[in-house]
């Protein structure tokens, strides 16, 4: 794709050349949309001509005495009058009257190059950033969702006329390359919440916990036992590691192996599950954001992505970080919603007498 773009904006800088008078018109295209900063220069440059003040025959020589006031030397030499002169050849333009489309092509590569550079730093800020630094980095996510809206609306600006041409849907659904491998797990972390969770149940009431997922487990089995001890809970039914191992057995996933069970069994310790609970929690969001990112890059390199198409399914690839944002900002939360409220009212001098329970079921 990269060998096309350049000729895209080769096409359109020769036509520019050959029809000064269309550049009003095209001023959708900013200078920034080209994939080199020569080419970015002399776009910015061709603009700051008055090509009414210029005849057909003098458009070579106001272009190149315009080229000379640029100001980065390297930039100079590149844009020689011989290589201007190159860009107006047929060869490289073959219709100047195509300059409307041809802008469009390189606005959609524009595109996907930014959609490219958004993923790939979504990833680097995903593998570099420490857990306790999950929340801060999720935010970047949120720029990057942003961002695609500005993607967005610097594509709408199109032609419609050009947009209709270029903005079709694909043939075939387009899926990326899933990941070889995670990039951030603790399997200690998500054994020692298990553990603890196991030999102290009441700790799945607790907010950290609450706010945890089966999918924020690395481990098959680790995710099976919690989602065991979570739907336990919900039935207001005993947790011990028989009525875990029965429940892990309806659900969905590997099996709950009893080398994993004792293991879990051994290592309980009760009142940390929330402190492991939260660091799981951390290190899946920033390997959801490394894969959000990874899917980001894929979906910019597919050609068969128009923009929007591109725009659309980069923004549901940031879907499950944007979720994983709100988690760990409602559990940041939570504790300082519940000192907010009002203190309990003192209680009685004489408590009520509360009746036994006749029946009590045994298990």
């Amino acid at each position: 794709m990269k060998k096309l773009t350049l000729k895209a904006e080769e096409a359109l800088l020769g036509a520019m050349l050959h029809r000064p008078e269309a550049l009003p018109s095209m001023r959708w295209i900013p200078p920034g949309t080209f994939s080199r900063p020569d080419y970015a220069a002399l776009w910015q440059t061709l603009h700051s001509i008055d090509f009414t003040k210029v005849a057909r025959n003098d458009i070579p020589a106001a272009v190149t005495a315009a080229v000379a006031k640029i100001e980065e030397p390297g930039i100079r030499q590149t844009l020689s009058p011989s290589r201007v002169s190159h860009l107006a050849n047929s060869s490289v333009c073959p219709n100047p009257q195509t300059a409307p489309l041809y802008g469009g092509m390189v606005l959609e590569a524009a595109i996907h190059r930014a959609v490219e550079h958004a993923g790939e730093q979504l990833r680097e800020s995903a593998r570099q950033a420490e857990v306790d630094q999950a929340l801060q980095t999720l935010e970047q996510a949120t720029r990057t969702g942003q961002r695609l809206a500005q993607l967005e609306a610097a594509w709408k600006t199109t032609p419609e006329t050009v947009r209709s041409l270029l903005d079709t849907q694909p043939v075939e659904p387009v899926n990326p390359v899933p990941r070889t491998e995670r990039a951030r797990t603790d399997i200690q972390a998500e054994g020692e919440t298990v553990a603890s969770l196991l030999y102290e149940p009441r700790q799945l009431r607790e907010p950290e916990v609450k706010n945890l997922q089966d999918r924020d487990f690395s481990h098959p089995q680790l995710a099976v036992a919690y989602r065991a001890m979570r739907t336990l809970d919900e039935r207001q039914a005993p947790i011990d590691p028989l009525t875990v191992a029965w429940e892990a057995q309806r659900l969905p996933g590997p099996n709950l192996s009893d080398q994993v069970l004792a293991e879990l069994q051994e290592a309980g310790v009760g009142g940390t599950a929330a402190y492991t609970a939260e660091q799981v929690l951390h290190t899946a969001a920033l390997d959801r954001l490394d894969a959000a990112g990874h899917d980001l890059r894929n979906y910019a390199r597919h050609p068969a992505l128009a923009p929007s198409a591109l725009v659309d399914h980069a923004g549901q690839a940031l879907e499950p970080v944007h979720a994983d944002h709100q988690r760990i900002q409602h559990a940041e939360r939570e504790p300082e919603l519940a000192s907010d409220k009002e203190p309990a009212p003192p209680a009685p001098t004489h408590a009520p007498e509360v009746p036994a329970h006749e029946h009590e079921m045994e298990m």
